[in-house]
């Protein structure tokens, strides 16, 4: 697509960065509230243009990858990047964990994967603190465990990915989807308990749900340090490349 294609008026003269979100709302709203935050600026024109797309009723992605029955959500994601494209995004990030395992291989346009970046960040976090093969525990939706993007991205990365037992992953769905998803407040203890509890002999705990990056938000500097947030990772490179 070139630049007399796109719908921005010439006037959006610079990089554009599109956000697909509205998996959940919640997390779009903390995505952006830290991309504000992480950005060096001193004036609002020194914050990165974005263009949002808050798609709250595209289909369940875990729900699709435990039963394929169920509606496909890779129509609305496909069909929304390609609208970022044509509204004039240079590059683009999906605010969903769930979503990459939905991703084709070829995009409308360039994609900062918040799968890869989470990966890398918590890799190497256990790397600065001296693990040779990093063992990284997982913490995500039954269909980001399921789909297995986060396992074979650190696999690929030379980690060794773990995942929590059974009544683990049980807890951290329901902070996800009847804490977070639903609306209902979990309170910051309940979420550092968990994320202690289910660490195990793992060296970092990476955080790989938006949903839980909202409490990770939420913890602020209480989080512990071996715990690595992959929105807050993906902010950072953001921030790196456009800011």
């Amino acid at each position: 697509m070139t630049a007399d294609d796109r719908l921005l008026p010439p006037t959006w003269d610079r990089p554009v960065l599109g956000v697909l979100g509205g998996m959940g709302p919640a997390a779009t709203v903390a995505f952006l509230d830290a991309l504000v935050r992480a950005t060096p600026a001193g004036r609002d024109q020194d914050h990165i243009d974005t263009v949002v797309l808050g798609h709250a009723s595209t289909p369940d992605r875990t729900a699709r990858l435990l039963d394929p029955d169920l509606p496909d959500p890779t129509p609305y994601l496909v069909g929304d990047l390609e609208l970022l494209a044509r509204l004039g995004a240079t590059c683009a990030v999906v605010a969903c964990n769930t979503s990459h395992a939905f991703l084709p291989a070829e995009l409308p346009l360039p994609l900062l994967s918040l799968v890869r970046v989470g990966a890398g960040a918590a890799v190497d976090r256990a790397g600065a603190q001296g693990a040779a093969r990093p063992r990284v525990l997982v913490l995500a939706t039954d269909g980001t465990v399921l789909s297995r993007v986060y396992q074979d991205a650190l696999a690929g990365l030379g980690a060794e990915p773990l995942l929590p037992d059974e009544e683990g992953q049980r807890a951290v769905m329901a902070m996800i989807y009847q804490g977070v998803k639903a609306g209902v407040h979990v309170p910051t203890g309940h979420f550092l308990e968990l994320v202690g509890r289910l660490r195990g002999e793992a060296d970092t705990v990476l955080l790989g749900c938006t949903e839980l990056s909202v409490l990770a938000e939420q913890a602020g500097d209480a989080l512990p340090g071996y715990a690595v947030d992959a929105q807050a990772a993906l902010v950072a490179r953001v921030v790196d490349e456009l800011g």
